[in-house]
């Protein structure tokens, strides 16, 4: 599987979106056919073992398909992504939007499961655990897969607030993506290499991230705040981690995201 990428509405294509997961290519396509009528998208569907092949294609599709600086929001994992694209190529980027960005500092992220496990009833719990076993003992990697896309559903009904299950969600899920990457990523925040990329950008940021998010907004945007020169945030309430599948947020976040690009 090679990286690829899907062109939403007329060019110029001025505006890219950043899945999260990692892995999860897709989930953000129905996000970016609603604000294509505003601004064309592209929308890369990542599927590189390393994080730097994943940088070096963003930066050749960007210069290809990009109309000179582009607008890049990364959703979870993605607004990781995003940080590490606009440090690396600031030349390419005009403004960075942080989608429900990730903790920076590992201390702070031992908290986000338990938060979860508090979330859920007796009957998700043991669905977690049957999932989380069926996960260790896949045999090949469709099983892996299908195993880790009824996780991220079940963690996506505790990590909202109240939920509109848009069938854009977990179009696509590669287990083997997300271990490759994902262990690359811990280590990244292990060594507090967020602070050299952050350093870097040059372009404006913006937060968005919701009240309710297992990953707590707080210390999100004080480390973000602490970090770059010119940095705003936007607190969406009765919002968990996916605003834009969120009944009470999701009408804001789209304003709000139309307002920043």
């Amino acid at each position: 599987m090679t990286d690829r990428f899907v062109l939403h509405g007329k060019p110029p294509y001025n505006l890219v979106f950043l899945h999260g997961g990692p892995g999860a290519g897709g989930e953000l396509a129905g996000l970016a056919e609603d604000i294509s009528s505003a601004k064309g998208v592209i929308e890369p569907r990542l599927y590189s073992l390393g994080i730097t092949e994943q940088l070096e294609y963003l930066s050749g599709i960007i210069t290809r398909f990009g109309d000179q600086k582009v607008v890049l929001a990364g959703y979870s994992w993605g607004a990781w992504l995003g940080i590490m694209l606009a440090g690396t190529y600031p030349q390419l980027i005009s403004k960075l939007i942080l989608v429900s960005c990730p903790l920076f500092q590992s201390a702070e992220a031992k908290n986000i499961m338990d938060t979860r496990l508090r979330r859920m009833d007796e009957g998700q719990k043991n669905k977690l655990a049957t999932l989380t076993r069926f996960l260790a003992e896949a045999e090949n990697d469709a099983m892996a897969d299908e195993s880790l896309a009824e996780i991220g559903k079940l963690v996506l009904q505790v990590d909202a607030y109240s939920p509109l299950y848009l069938p854009d969600a977990f179009l696509e899920c590669s287990y083997k993506i997300y271990k490759s990457i994902w262990q690359e990523a811990l280590k990244l925040r292990l060594e507090n290499k967020f602070e050299e990329y952050l350093s870097a950008v040059k372009c404006p940021v913006v937060a968005i991230h919701g009240d309710y998010d297992p990953h707590p907004a707080r210390p999100v945007l004080d480390y973000l705040a602490n970090h770059l020169e010119r940095f705003s945030a936007v607190l969406l309430k009765r919002c968990g981690h996916c605003p834009w599948q969120e009944k009470y947020a999701r009408e804001e976040f789209i304003a709000c995201l139309q307002k920043e690009i």
